[in-house]
């Protein structure tokens, strides 16, 4: 297996060699991985063996720039890394992809606390979502107290970003979140994670009481910051998405061609299942294209330094929107026509329930179409994107 010291032939190298590399290594962990998954699943969070398969596998260089020894994969090359990830198991990727992230995520702070989270090797980063509960100033930093939902690798995570308004006294200071950079050990987790499916992510509940951060662990919630962010989450759903359909569409079809009982017919050869089967995969086919034709927009982007523009943050989220939609529905279909066999447990129903659990995320639901439509018909220039909204900036921001 391709550990982080084979990687360091392609550090420096292009964002292709770095992509060829992961893919290979994703190739071969993919059966282990695939071992650990109901194993994930029973313990509400990735296996030690799982973190160590990661840990091993260099993934957490991708997004870490080249002077700091990553590989800085464009977004394209590393979407198709996530979506490869993505294929081989639903949980462990959705996690696991997270970690990825890492590098993205120091890069918030100081080249100098980048350095130090990374001396040791590539940390795992959790990150939530929405500011919640109270930070107030003191001196040398800031006094954390708050609660979050849906923290998806928490229980694996070394550190986990938390979003939060400043207060004096009981009233928000003007300006934006602070992104605080807290350590696992300082968190109180809810252990609440009882769901149908991706059970091995350990999204759970968790809280922060009183917890003192340092300055250079703090970061205000600039909007091109916010905007970076939420392209990435938009870009990890998307590529999640593809590749669990992808993984439904290929189960479904070898199941198709089993042999069948004495006395009756394969799945494949009804007309009717072969006319749906070919609609699911255009529509798939259609979905991932429209995916890549944004990923690439976004590489010019990257590669010149501006930010993303409203247009493509809103294409972001439509892509990612479509290929959910396209996955909730080859989901449910495979469930009926899988009969018994994706009622029991095994492959088939672990992907299915995979699928329909992470078509539940909030980032990807179909609300946000009236403001992709919005932005598609001539949104007024003053209106931006906020998590999954388009709306005018509050002042300060």
């Amino acid at each position: 297996m391709t550990t982080t010291t084979d990687l360091a032939d392609v550090t420096g190298t292009d964002s292709a060699a770095g992509r060829d590399r992961l893919l290979a290594t994703l190739d071969a962990m993919a059966d282990d991985l695939q071992a650990e998954g109901p194993a994930c699943d029973d313990a509400g969070k990735l296996t030690e063996r799982t973190v160590e398969l990661l840990r091993d596998s260099g993934l957490g260089w991708m997004y870490v720039s080249k002077d700091l020894g990553g590989l800085a994969l464009s977004p394209s090359d590393s979407a198709q890394v996530l979506e490869r990830f993505a294929y081989i198991d639903g949980s462990i990727s959705w996690t696991g992809g997270i970690f990825a992230g890492v590098g993205y995520l120091t890069a918030f702070f100081d080249k100098a606390v980048e350095k130090t989270l990374l001396a040791d090797g590539v940390p795992n980063f959790s990150a939530t979502a929405y500011p919640g509960g109270r930070a107030v100033r003191v001196e040398g930093g800031y006094r954390l107290t708050a609660s979050y939902s849906y923290c998806s690798g928490l229980p694996n995570a070394d550190y986990v970003l938390c979003n939060s308004l400043v207060f004096d006294g009981d009233q928000p200071v003007p300006g934006p979140p602070v992104i605080f950079l807290v350590p696992a050990s300082a968190t109180t987790l809810r252990g609440n994670w009882d769901t149908i499916g991706l059970r091995g992510t350990g999204s759970v509940d968790f809280t922060v009481t009183d917890y003192f951060v340092p300055d250079h662990h703090a970061v205000p919630m600039s909007p091109r910051l916010a905007a970076g962010m939420l392209a990435m989450v938009h870009l990890g759903r998307q590529t999640w998405a593809s590749g669990t359909t992808r993984r439904l569409l290929d189960e479904l079809a070898a199941f198709a061609n089993r042999d069948p009982k004495p006395g009756a017919t394969r799945l494949a050869d009804n007309p009717v299942f072969r006319t749906e089967y070919a609609d699911f995969e255009l529509a798939y086919r259609s979905a991932r294209a429209l995916g890549a034709e944004v990923f690439a927009e976004v590489d010019a982007s990257v590669a010149s330094g501006e930010p993303l523009s409203r247009r493509q943050t809103s294409l972001l989220a439509g892509a990612s929107v479509h290929m959910h939609d396209v996955c909730r529905d080859v989901a449910l279909w495979a469930f009926n026509k899988g009969g018994g066999t994706a009622l029991r447990a095994g492959t088939l129903q672990r992907v299915i329930r995979d699928a329909i659990s992470g078509c539940q995320h909030a980032v990807i639901s179909r609300s946000q179409l009236a403001d992709i439509g919005h932005e598609l018909v001539g949104a007024p220039p003053e209106l931006q994107w906020m998590g999954t909204a388009l709306v005018a900036m509050p002042p300060g921001l």
